[in-house]
């Protein structure tokens, strides 16, 4: 199915693309990896499960306990891959052959 440019509500996409990059905004798994660079089910399998990352905000959706999908704050995801980015370690290995011309 193909959208065309009269099909687009635009009010509705500009309010949902500035509640998402508000710092206090709940992301989903697709927030998370498009801000990453990874898709959703990465996110939730992989990404999710790995030492550091923060602990996903899980709302009670009903009165039987079931629960929304893990959502994670900006800010958090933000300053995470910040730390992360500072924890990179450097090459190791053997330095590159230089070549003389």
């Amino acid at each position: 199915m193909t959208t065309t440019a009269s099909d687009l509500n635009y009010a509705e996409l500009a309010r949902q693309i500035a509640a998402r990059m508000s710092p206090e905004a709940l992301l989903s798994a697709e927030d998370v990896g498009a801000m990453l660079g990874y898709p959703a089910r990465y996110i939730r399998e992989t990404i999710a499960l790995a030492p550091g990352l923060p602990i996903a905000i899980r709302l009670q959706l009903d009165a039987d306990g079931k629960r929304s999908n893990p959502r994670w704050r900006r800010t958090d995801i933000e300053e995470w891959v910040t730390t992360h980015r500072k924890k990179r370690p450097t090459r190791a290995g053997r330095p590159r052959q230089q070549t003389l011309m």
